[in-house]
């Protein structure tokens, strides 16, 4: 099968899930601040229902298919060796990193182990958005090596 006469189609499907998985780590970690500071029982069951549908159905099949997708449109176009690639897997893995970090905090969330206030989540809060810019930057731009 060649990957290169769907190369569009790779394309396109990354961005759709890519921007599906950005949306999710631009949302989740905001759950976590009015989690934090939840007070009723009630509220705070619902919002653990809520981190925990955004990050099985919506986060982790994103994350997946944007790894995926990614690796074969990078295989597809032969730009592997390129510096400005090469930072975006970096930032990518960073990226990852941080959402592994917030599916962590939905475990402990869930049984009632978070250790972190209101605060330390809106500060968190802005990683994914730094990270994300900095990644559209270099794919846009493609700054040469």
């Amino acid at each position: 099968m060649l990957f290169s006469e769907y190369y569009l189609y790779l394309k396109a499907g990354h961005v759709i899930v890519m921007t599906t998985w950005m949306a999710g780590l631009f949302y989740l970690p905001r759950l976590f601040v009015y989690h934090a500071d939840a007070k009723g029982e009630e509220t705070k069951k619902t919002l653990k229902t809520m981190e925990w549908k955004l990050l099985k159905f919506i986060m982790n099949p994103s994350f997946i298919l944007t790894w995926v997708l990614g690796v074969l449109l990078v295989y597809v176009t032969e730009v592997g060796s390129e510096l400005w690639l090469n930072i975006k897997i970096l930032l990518v893995l960073l990226m990852s990193g941080f959402h592994m970090y917030c599916a962590r905090q939905v475990r402990l969330f869930s049984i009632d182990r978070n250790k972190n206030t209101q605060k330390f989540f809106r500060l968190i809060n802005e990683v994914p958005t730094i990270l994300f810019i900095l990644i559209i930057f270099l794919v846009v731009i493609k700054p040469s090596n």
